[in-house]
C-alpha cells in the first residue's frame, strides 16, 4: 500500500524534530526539518520505495543521518542552483568574450 509522502513527513515529523534540534545544537540554525526530509528521499532511500518503507526504518535513517552529510548535500545543492540560475547563454558568451568588439 502507497502512502503519500505528505502523510509520511507528519508520521515521522517529531523524529525529524528531534533530528534537527540535535544539529542546531552542533550550531547549524538553518537547518529544516524539510532539508533533512529532502536530504533522506534523495540520499539515504534514494534505492527504495520510500512509500512502502516502514516506521522504523524511516525512523533510523532520519536518525542516521549526521550533520557533515547533511549539510554537504545542502550545499552542492545551492551550489547546483546558483550556477543553473547564473548561467548565460551561448550568445551571451560570445558577446562577453568576443574581442573584435
Amino acid at each position: 500500500m502507497q502512502i503519500p509522502f505528505s502523510q509520511l513527513f507528519e508520521q515521522v515529523q517529531e523524529i525529524l524534530k528531534n533530528k534537527v534540534e540535535e544539529i542546531h545544537y552542533f550550531g547549524y540554525d538553518s537547518i529544516t526539518e524539510q532539508d533533512v526530509w529532502r536530504y533522506c528521499i534523495d540520499k539515504v532511500w534514494r534505492k527504495k520505495d520510500v512509500q512502502s518503507l516502514r516506521l522504523h526504518e524511516l525512523a533510523s535513517g532520519i536518525l542516521g543521518v549526521s550533520a557533515s552529510e547533511l549539510l554537504n548535500y545542502i550545499q552542492i545543492k545551492d551550489l547546483k542552483q546558483s550556477n543553473v540560475e547564473t548561467m548565460m547563454s551561448k550568445d551571451e558568451l560570445d558577446e562577453l568574450f568576443d574581442s573584435k568588439k
